[in-house]
């Protein structure tokens, strides 16, 4: 610091003693008042004070007003557990403030040393370099000095905190190196943050690129990884934009605080770091400022008087034209969960006074960036007219619009880049708990914490609702795509922590590495299918385009297009798998669906159930395979009396409130006893279908329907339903079955069938492929059996050239 700086230090400081002495009256009449009248008022004042005497006189020196006014603030705040103690209290710490705060009035002693103000950077451009290896720090220094960088370096873990807090490094470059998938370097890094309480940019070093270094990297804060032999050019690019301020035009902060003491110090601390200041006093002044000169950064007091410094912070978000100001709240007290609640859910920063300039200028250094980047953006846009309607009113980011003609750029003046896109997961809960305002600021600080992601030639786009997508063309390898995309959902959960704490939300992410021309349909389709793969699974999953996923994907839209004309030309056939007693004699049949496509040959029932199930038409293709089911059973009845038909239904089918009705005129069509049919359900269609289906279920049993629980074993309350519904059968699932090979020693499966047998309900085993799983199925009591082992799913022609069915003798039987 200059003579010229410390002189004018030393004149505030001196200025803040002199003004002690009206902080001095006024708490002595407000105490007073207090102790008079027991005053709600003069308490509230009390604590005003304490807060500004807590907040200012620790920034100007003066520690011990600091300390004894924090301890008469903790008193006056605490609930009356006992009226008299309190007071005492009370009483106690005001009479240790009242004399601190004589004592430093009549002082002249020069308190200068003692204040951390003088507590400031060695350099607004320094540079400290982390190196166990003091050769390879040496040598990185001295290239960096060659380039007139301000470098420290510093080879101890043990003391990188303390050469961090000495230094203020304005970026950190740091070696990494790892020890059997531990990074002892990153973790020490780490922790250094934490008690440091802020975060200057980071550029880590490897010897060898792995997924690992890059974790932990990202962990600790990177934002460069490098490979060793550096390239130097690049590293001093990547400094140059970390430590660069723009001469052109300097940043413009406002400061809003009823403390003219912390507004003098604060203004001064920002001027001294090449700032334009504007300060205010009080909520409407700091609003009419904020109009007249448009700060990048606007820092609020919490506590004004009048118009609380939240309330203003809700005033400028509900106004169109300043809603998209960066803000920056301050508070004396230690932070509530309140203030930093109230803070990020409008996607904005808190910061605890006192607030020392280094950390002041840190803070500040990296959100007025942002800001200024955003609105140079903004201005951009408004400048070319035709593209304002294509522009997403609510995060001000272009729409897919301008991505698609981005796109048609990229592909022709660029070999390799990167199309990604993310999508939030299950986003509108948060609007229907919370309200489509909290909504809207959520996205809006997603759009914003993105963007401070992205390099100078990357774009973010927003096309609808929760979807963003981000055209990134410094991403040409899968690896650079997947640590980015990391980072990317890094982010969102710290945003997600930031928020209330009941506000959690996850991403997924599509992501499409571009290395050859395309349309730029295709290639939203290439990311749209990606994601569709992410989304398969819950929370934070990202995915790459696979071509062959894709193949998926298009048939799934070729058979959404044709699946109800196959309903209509009744293209669906029956399969019948039969079901044995445990003599392997024929009990039932289970009917399955098949589609024989005209152009595309068999589709699987995994493809066409679904689809079905999601343009409400699976009721059509049941009633289609009822019918012809049971024509079939009434014929092969003839051979078999005693023959059943199972069928499983939908909970579309279990919705509908004349199914029972209907079923019954259909076995009369037939001339076929009710108990002839056997209606399969899961305990996933009865959560789909709701409690109405529980009635539905009663109605139809009370008619001789037969109701079987299919999938046994696989839910999480299969066992309640057994209670609440009319089941008589139970069908174990084929996971248990196939677990006899491996093991015979598991108790559930015995537990299940022993519970059946009590219950006098009749059990089917699905899936037995194996002799020895029919023979230890037998042993436990198992009396259905179905599977490859005694047959396979047949068309009803090949089932009567079977030798089973021709003879009646058993399935099993040489």
């Amino acid at each position: 610091m200059s003579k010229e700086e410390a002189s004018k230090w030393q004149s505030m400081q001196q200025s803040y003693r002199a003004n002690l002495q009206q902080k001095t009256t006024q708490l002595d009449y407000h105490w007073q008042h207090y102790q008079t009248n027991n005053s709600k008022d003069a308490r509230t004042e009390l604590k005003r004070l304490c807060q500004q005497l807590n907040g200012a006189a620790s920034m100007y020196g003066f520690k011990a007003v600091a300390n004894s006014a924090n301890q008469f603030f903790d008193a006056l705040s605490k609930p009356y557990s006992d009226e008299l103690s309190q007071r005492i209290q009370e009483h106690n710490c005001f009479e240790v403030l009242w004399q601190q705060l004589t004592d430093a009035c009549q002082s002249k002693k020069n308190t200068l040393s003692e204040s951390p103000v003088f507590d400031m950077p060695l350099s607004a451009q320094s540079v400290l370099i982390f190196d166990k290896n003091q050769r390879q720090a040496d040598h990185l220094a001295a290239e960096l000095r060659r380039h007139h960088v301000t470098v420290v370096t510093e080879t101890s873990p043990d003391a990188l905190y303390d050469t961090l807090l000495q230094t203020k490094p304005q970026v950190i470059i740091c070696d990494i190196q790892l020890y059997d998938q531990h990074c002892d370097t990153a973790e020490t890094i780490r922790n250094s943050w934490q008690q440091l309480g802020y975060q200057p940019p980071a550029i880590f070093l490897a010897e060898q690129d792995s997924f690992e270094a890059r974790l932990a990297a990202t962990r600790a804060g990177c934002h460069h990884f490098m490979l060793r032999p550096l390239d130097a050019a690049q590293l001093l690019s990547h400094l140059n934009k970390l430590l660069c301020k723009e001469q052109t035009e300097p940043y413009r902060i406002l400061l809003v605080d009823s403390d003219a003491d912390a507004l003098r110090f604060y203004r001064q601390a920002l001027s001294m770091g090449g700032y334009k200041v504007y300060s205010a006093k009080n909520a409407k002044h700091g609003f009419e400022l904020l109009q007249e000169v448009s700060p990048e950064l606007m820092l609020i007091d919490l506590n004004l008087p009048g118009c609380s410094g939240l309330e203003l912070g809700q005033i400028i978000r509900q106004h169109p034209g300043l809603a998209d100001t960066a803000l920056m709240f301050m508070a004396s007290e230690p932070e509530t969960d309140e203030n930093m609640a109230a803070a990020n859910l409008a996607g904005d920063d808190f910061i605890q006074k006192p607030i020392a300039p280094w950390r002041l200028l840190m803070t500040v250094e990296a959100r007025v960036k942002r800001s200024r980047l955003l609105k140079r953006q903004k201005r951009a846009v408004i400048q070319r007219p035709e593209l304002m309607q294509h522009i997403d009113t609510l995060t001000a980011l272009p729409t897919l619009w301008q991505l698609k003609r981005d796109l048609e750029y990229c592909t022709t003046h660029q070999d390799t880049f990167c199309l990604i896109k993310m999508d939030l997961d299950q986003f509108h809960r948060i609007n229907d708990v919370y309200g489509r305002e909290t909504g809207d600021l959520v996205l809006q600080t997603i759009a914003w914490q993105m963007a401070q992601l992205l390099h100078e030639q990357d774009h973010l786009y927003r096309e609808s609702g929760d979807e963003f997508w981000l055209l990134c063309c410094h991403l040409t390898t899968l690896e650079q795509a997947a640590e980015f995309t990391e980072h990317l959902l890094l982010m969102l959960e710290h945003i997600s922590t930031n928020f209330d704490v009941s506000i959690h939300f996850t991403a997924s992410v599509g992501i499409c590495l571009v290395s050859e021309q395309q349309q730029p349909d295709e290639l939203l389709q290439y990311a749209s299918s990606a994601l569709y793969e992410a989304k398969k699974k819950a929370g934070h999953q990202y995915r790459f385009y696979d071509p062959e996923q894709q193949h998926k994907i298009d048939l799934r839209q070729q058979l959404s297009q044709t699946i109800r004309q196959a309903i209509s030309n009744k293209q669906f056939s029956c399969a019948y798998q039969a079901i044995f007693t445990a003599e392997t004699q024929l009990a039932s049949f289970e009917l399955l669906a098949r589609w024989l496509h005209p152009q595309l040959g068999p589709i699987s029932p995994v493809l066409f159930i679904p689809l079905l199930e999601e343009q409400g038409l699976i009721s059509f293709l049941t009633q289609q395979m009822l019918e012809l089911g049971l024509s079939q059973i009434k014929a092969w009845r003839q051979y078999w009396p005693e023959l059943r038909l199972n069928i499983n239904f939908s909970a579309q089918d279990l919705a509908d409130p004349e199914l029972c009705k209907q079923l019954i005129e259909c076995m009369q069509h037939h001339q076929l006893p009710n108990d002839v049919l056997v209606i399969e359900i899961t305990e996933s269609i009865l959560i789909q279908a709701g409690s109405s289906s529980f009635e539905q279920l009663r109605q139809l049993a009370e008619q001789g329907f037969s109701i079987s629980l299919d999938d046994f074993g696989t839910g999480y309350s299969s066992l309640s339903y057994l209670d609440k519904l009319p089941v008589s059968r139970l069908k174990i699932d084929r996971s248990f079955i196939q677990r006899i090979d491996e093991t015979t020693q598991d108790k559930l499966l015995p537990a299940i069938i022993h519970l059946a047998n009590d219950l006098e309900l009749e059990i089917t085993a699905e899936g037995v492929e194996t002799k020895a799983q029919f023979d230890y199925l037998k042993s436990l009591g198992c009396q259905r059996y179905q599977g490859y082992l005694l047959s396979k799913p047949l068309q009803a022609e090949d089932v009567e050239r079977t030798r089973w069915f021709q003879s009646r003798e058993s399935v099993l039987s040489r």
